[in-house]
């Protein structure tokens, strides 16, 4: 695992200490990340708010490697971080003061959406989505339209739903359903804003919604998960 910090402020960070404790931590400049990075890293990128050059960071990042999995850490939330780690290709984002159980979930969300490539057929055909997916993770808090995210990968609507399914192993609805819920999900855990604005960060635009799909999904009401977290925190 590699941590980038753009924070100019060194301070103890309580989520990188506890990432330390079970697991290789690497240090690595903001001016060396792009030069000694492979592509398979899992990359903690440490920003102070939504305003950081952090993000620029990240997306050089992924325009180098697309694949790379990068975890926004903050300092400081405001209302436009979660747009700005979707936009810029982050994959989850998590608080400086993330302990352990919060870092496990982090992994959690980060596995769902990997990808096993046991193949060259099967690599190839996850390319084949791979503008789609891209749009989904850069745009999530917006509407997503079937047939733009099949126009982007070149396929008709109906080949490219059956295509999405087959090599995700779910519906694109449900995809997208998953991805704006673990958003959710850290968004709840991270921060106290309102339900209706961590709805809205997700991509959710009616609250009412959101909460009929969160218990579906998760179980209970998104409050009553933010307060189970808390009090298991």
């Amino acid at each position: 695992m590699i941590w980038v910090s753009c924070n100019h402020h060194n301070k103890h960070i309580e989520a990188k200490e506890n990432l330390k404790h079970f697991h290789s931590v690497v240090d690595v400049s903001p001016f060396e990340i792009l030069s000694t990075m492979t592509g398979h890293e899992l990359i903690f990128l440490e920003v102070k708010n939504s305003s950081s050059e952090g993000f620029e960071l990240l997306r050089a990042v992924k325009q180098r490697h697309a694949a790379t999995k990068v975890v926004i850490v903050y300092h400081e939330l405001d209302a436009d971080l979660a747009l700005n780690v979707l936009r810029a290709g982050g994959d989850d984002v998590i608080s400086v003061n993330s302990n352990r159980q919060q870092l496990d979930e982090c992994f959690t969300r980060l596995h769902t959406h990997t990808v096993n490539v046991e193949s060259g057929a099967y690599e190839q055909r996850e390319l084949s989505i791979k503008p789609a997916l891209i749009i989904i993770d850069q745009n999530i808090s917006a509407p997503l339209r079937e047939e733009d995210l099949a126009n982007a990968c070149q396929y008709s609507p109906t080949y490219f739903s059956r295509l999405f399914h087959n090599v995700m192993g779910v519906t694109l609805k449900q995809y997208i359903i998953k991805k704006r819920l673990d958003l959710a999900c850290g968004l709840l855990i991270s921060d106290r804003e309102k339900i209706s604005s961590v709805a809205t960060s997700a991509g959710f635009k009616d609250v009412s919604y959101f909460s009929r799909v969160f218990k579906k999904h998760i179980g209970c009401s998104p409050g009553e998960f933010r307060l189970k977290k808390h009090d298991v925190n």
